[in-house]
């Protein structure tokens, strides 16, 4: 009998994955080439995502640590994190926690400095003890400040960062690479690798959604890895076991291992004698387990219920607590390890293979798994010195292992307390949503009352929204509202209806109907309460949906009635907020919304704040205030992100970024949709992200990106609706960019009888869209008749009634300058061409008045088009060309550029400005007066940096970015970037 050291098991230390890395790369000629290629792409500045899956033991982690250690070799920075069975449930951020105590033990004092400048290391220090003492300030603003760590290492040196084993990731680490992917920008030296079974991924796993959502971002790509056949696996048991009998011996191996490598290296290794019979992966890890003594075995087992890897000294603990003698516990632990089942490093010892501890709990009979949890209960009940989160998270899982239920609730429901102080809402909602199971076997005298149950179901609910699990917000909202009679607690019901309505509306299409009947009779019992200010609110604004504007009017009338006798900020807020919407374009309305905003600010509740900032966006924008609606909202948005509140903004997110996009703020706009993005939005909701994320795409000129965003957005909101929706105006302005003008027409032909009689602001701004689509479209001959007929169809369809293109304040200046769009596009569908410069010459002063700087571009390219093309004035079309460049290139807008460009070249039009100053060797005396610092962001400006960017190299905040461009204008005497970029080329030296 050979033993299985003479085969060829290695000790631990001896580093074994190169002998695994070997049986990964047997026939993996081409995975390895994809791998080399991505981190050679990120080594150059170009960052991706890989994920790499496949079955247990197939060779992922192996494949992923010798492509790795080859960049390691090249200068570059591996950063492991590693995903464990129990993580989703024990901490927030698990693996990221990894990653940054490897970066902090290899990084010099200098590169910390650099790294951690200015930012709240101790809120990091809550998931990486060694950066500090934890606290919980900053916390709420954890994933961009991961983020910004992450990328500042990678600004140093290229940097990979390994997610091994990602369907055991907790859901926060989740959303910081989702986070991370959604960031990508040129110049990032940054690959990230995640492995994940995908055999092990049941319905409704949380990684089905993401994986859904993270393949739609640009830069992401998979590999999956497959079997090896017979000549591979030959390869394989030749370099493990020599030449002798390899045909012989591999053609039996491959007959049972079927082409998976670990399986084929466990079979190939196992003494001579062993059967090479039926049975697979799970069946081998058994057969190596048993082959050790009975002690080394009992050992293993207590490994593989920690879940984690154990330290040795709590080995001992738990195996002397087992009965075995101290003196064989150090023999079992080095016998597992030199069997290659298990490795031990600076965490404490955990198995090679991760299938292996599911194996061997397997092997354990229910009594067995209960006592050896309730000792690790016992243990973790001592490690006072522990951080609070992780120690209750061990302490509540363990505890209902062993079937302890009251322990397991009391210490479910701290862990949900210290989730919520890290702002880890997914974790707090899986702890909450243990003790809900949990209450009907706990001792009464704990779970106290009724009344405290619908009280725990409605905080794991109102925790279940903040984790984005809104079906489960529901479920828990439903279960509390069958625990309430109705008769004596009217009130309390009459809120769970609220709430399921308002939940509803965070998903998918509201289903207020279903609930109206019973909220309507339930709050009759007092009209003037805030319950039925609220419910009248909600019965507003759904019947203004139906088409029916004057009884809207009505119900909206008399909820502030009612709201103001209850004199509750919460019923004035629900109230108000409503009725600003059937003001929509009006001073009242406006008034409506500003006052809702600062009642629902002073009610404390972040949902509803969320709501009365989108009615007052809206209020504004229809008045054609969109710059101030942007910032009016971002701020709000900001402040709620800073506290971890991230899923209530999600009725606001897509509207808001919208308005970024729209007046050229593109940098903000990623911004926030890096946040929608990165958060698990299975709703209309995140599929209304997703059209403005190909919105803007497309406005880049990714028309690939735009359309991976636009086949999610269809994934995740099936149903189109024709109103109140993303879905037309995404749809059609991809179509649009893609040159597909017919499909762009037939969508708004089909949308804008709905939307006309609800909504004729976005009416007006559709018949915009629709006279471009017909303009490009008359641009080939054939298709000009064609063209002026659709738009002639939508021109009707849109009618004179309400009139169009009216300005609803003294400064609007948004709705005259879609006049003079629309006029000058329709122009040019009827010429088939660009034939009237002094409707473009009018088009472009109004998009400037409007801060519509894309518009602008846009309009001063036709303005030189059309000049040239009429024989005008060769200098203006040189100076609207050179506008259209400036504007475009500080936009990002591609399309644009290229357009431009292209007609410069033609004409023959230098787009850099001739050069008539006399150089001087002082600044003027406005630029004199900058400070040395506001000087740097200056020169950031005029280099094209966006806010972010300036901010990631002067390691300095985007709003201290802010304030510093507010001091330069002020000082410049210039009223925006883009005009004291342009004068700050024109006149200073250099």
């Amino acid at each position: 009998m050979r033993s299985a050291i003479a085969c060829g098991w290695v000790r631990a230390g001896m580093t074994m994955a190169l002998m695994g890395a070997r049986a990964a790369l047997v026939g993996r000629d081409a995975e390895q080439r994809v791998l080399a290629a991505a981190l050679d792409a990120a080594a150059s500045g170009t960052p991706c995502a890989l994920l790499v899956h496949g079955e247990a033991g197939i060779g992922k982690t192996r494949l992923v640590t010798e492509a790795t250690a080859e960049l390691e070799r090249q200068g570059g920075l591996a950063l492991w994190g590693r995903c464990l069975r129990f993580g989703a449930a024990e901490s927030s951020f698990q693996p990221v926690g990894q990653l940054l105590t490897q970066w902090f033990r290899r990084a010099d004092q200098e590169e910390r400095e650099k790294v951690l400048h200015r930012l709240p290391v101790e809120a990091l220090a809550a998931i990486a003890p060694i950066l500090g003492a934890a606290t919980d300030q900053g916390a709420g603003r954890l994933m961009p400040v991961l983020a910004t760590v992450l990328e500042r290492i990678a600004e140093r040196r290229p940097t990979v960062l390994i997610v091994d084993d990602l369907q055991w990731a907790d859901t926060t680490s989740l959303d910081l690479l989702s986070f991370l992917v959604a960031g990508f920008g040129h110049g990032q030296r940054l690959a990230v690798l995640a492995t994940y079974r995908d055999t092990d991924l049941h319905e409704g796993h949380r990684l089905h959604g993401w994986l859904a959502d993270v393949r739609r971002l640009p830069g992401v790509s998979e590999l999956q890895l497959e079997r090896l056949g017979l000549p591979e696996t030959e390869e394989l048991v030749a370099s493990l076991c020599g030449e002798d009998g390899v045909v012989s011996r591999a053609a039996k191996v491959f007959e049972r291992a079927r082409g998976n490598p670990y399986l084929t290296e466990l079979l190939a290794l196992a003494p001579a004698d062993d059967a090479l019979g039926a049975g697979g992966l799970r069946d081998a890890l058994l057969a190596s387990w048993h082959r050790l003594d009975g002690p080394a075995r009992i050992v293993a087992q207590l490994l593989a219920v920690g879940g984690r890897p154990v330290d040795r000294s709590v080995l001992e603990r738990l195996a002397m607590a087992k009965g075995l003698p101290r003196e064989t516990i150090l023999g079992c632990v080095s016998q597992i390890t030199a069997t290659g089942i298990a490795v031990e490093s600076a965490g404490g010892v955990w198995f090679r293979h991760p299938l292996i501890a599911e194996v061997l709990v397997s092997t354990l009979s229910s009594g067995e798994l209960e006592e050896l949890h309730g000792e690790y209960a016992r243990l973790w009940g001592e490690a006072t010195h522990a951080p609070i989160a992780l120690r209750a998270a061990h302490l509540a899982l363990h505890h209902d292992g062993a079937r302890h239920d009251d322990e397991a609730f009391e210490w479910s429901l701290r862990a949900a307390d210290a989730a919520a102080d890290l702002f880890a809402w997914a974790e707090e909602c899986e702890h909450l949503h243990r003790a809900c199971r949990l209450w009907p076997s706990v001792t009464a005298s704990r779970r106290r009352s009724d009344a405290d149950r619908v009280r725990l179901l409605e905080r794991a609910s109102d925790s279940a929204i903040r984790a984005g699990e809104y079906p489960l917000a529901l479920e828990l909202r439903e279960e509390a509202l069958r625990l309430v009679d109705k008769e004596t607690h009217w009130k309390e019901a009459a809120r769970l209806y609220i709430h399921l309505a308002t939940f509803q509306a965070l998903g998918d299409e509201e289903k207020f109907a279903w609930f109206e009947p019973e909220m309507m009779s339930l709050t009759a019992r007092a009209p003037g309460s805030p319950e039925r200010a609220i419910v009248l609110a909600k019965l507003a604004i759904s019947t203004i949906k139906a088409g029916h504007p004057r009884a809207a009017a009505r119900r909206a009338a008399e909820s502030v009635r009612v709201a103001r006798h209850s004199g509750s900020d919460e019923a004035l807020a629900w109230a108000l907020g409503y009725r600003s919407q059937l003001g929509y374009g009006m001073r009242e309305g406006l008034k409506d919304a500003e006052e809702a905003l600062a009642h629902a600010q002073a009610s404390g509740d972040r949902l509803l704040l969320a709501i009365t900032v989108g009615c007052l966006g809206n209020c504004l924008v229809s008045m054609g205030y969109r710059t101030l609606a942007a910032e009016r909202s971002l701020a709000i948005v900001r402040e709620m992100m800073a506290t971890g509140s991230v899923y209530e903004t999600v009725l606001v997110l897509a509207p808001l970024a919208q308005f970024l996009v729209d007046i050229g703020r593109w940098a903000e706009a990623r911004e926030v949709l890096r946040e929608g993005l990165s958060r698990r939005i299975q709703s209309s909701r995140g599929g209304d992200l997703r059209r403005v994320a190909a919105d803007l795409a497309a406005r880049a000129g990714d028309l690939a990106a735009a359309s991976h965003h636009l086949i999610r957005a269809r994934e995740l909101a099936p149903q189109r609706r024709l109103v109140f929706d993303f879905f037309i105006p995404a749809e059609t302005r991809v179509a649009i960019a893609m040159g597909d003008q017919v499909q762009a027409l037939s969508l708004m032909a089909e949308a804008m009888p709905a939307l006309r009689p609800v909504d004729d602001d976005s009416a007006d701004e559709l018949l915009v869209w629709a006279a471009r689509a017909a303009a490009d479209l008359a641009a080939k001959p054939e298709e000009q008749e064609n063209a002026i007929a659709w738009l002639e169809k939508i021109d009707t369809l849109r009618g004179e009634a309400p009139p169009r293109f009216v300005a609803r304040a003294p400064d609007d200046l948004v709705h005259p300058a879609w006049a003079r769009l629309f006029e000058a596009e329709a122009a040019r569908c009827r010429d088939g061409g660009a034939r009237r410069p002094e409707l473009w010459a009018d088009a472009v002063a109004a998009c400037a008045a409007a801060e519509l700087p894309w518009e602008q571009a846009l309009c001063s390219y036709r303005l030189a088009q059309s000049l040239l093309y009429t024989k005008g004035s060769r200098a203006e079309a040189s100076s609207a060309l050179r506008d259209a460049a400036r504007i475009a290139r500080q936009l990002g807008a591609a399309p644009i550029v290229t357009d431009v460009e292209s007609l410069a070249a033609q004409s023959h039009i230098p787009l850099t400005e001739p050069d008539t100053t006399t150089p001087s060797s002082e600044a003027p005396p406005a630029f004199a007066r900058l400070t040395s610092r506001e000087a740097e962001v200056l020169r950031h400006l005029v280099a094209g940096r966006t806010y972010a960017e300036i901010a990631k190299d002067l390691f300095i905040s985007e709003k201290t970015v802010s304030v510093h461009v507010s001091n330069v204008l002020r000082k410049t005497g210039t009223s925006s970037r883009i005009e004291v970029t342009d004068l700050a080329r024109r006149v200073m030296p250099g």
